[in-house]
């Protein structure tokens, strides 16, 4: 399976059994997460998927394709963050303790009110 990014073709590699793996041009990881984490996009160019996960199901792709666009938004600059913040279109949500607040509200990252977060 392929896809295109910006004129280039990227050739997806899903379900290997190695505990990581190359996917257009992106590091993914099988790592041990805290209970309810499926994956982690980061800007360092990793994607984490949770150790759980069967690498030949369909959560698997799910998962990959979700964090996958997030290594997007993340390339192209429309979302960043720190250890202290979230930014996404130039705005700044403030990040503590695995929350962010969004709208007068802390809420856990993740949730799926945030605009930065896929409902797939």
């Amino acid at each position: 399976m392929a896809f295109k990014l910006n004129g280039r073709e990227f050739k997806l590699n899903i379900g290997a059994t190695n505990d990581h793996e190359m996917v257009g041009g992106i590091r993914v990881e099988r790592v041990e997460m805290p209970e309810g984490v499926m994956g982690e996009a980061h800007k360092e160019g990793v994607i984490y998927i949770n150790k759980s996960i069967d690498p030949d199901s369909q959560d698997y792709r799910r998962v990959l394709q979700h964090e996958m666009k997030h290594m997007t938004d993340l390339q192209i600059g429309k979302v960043d963050y720190s250890d202290d913040h979230i930014f996404y279109d130039g705005v700044k949500y403030p990040r503590h303790n695995g929350r962010i607040l969004y709208e007068g509200q802390w809420m856990p990252e993740g949730d799926t009110k945030f605009p930065w977060e896929f409902k797939d």
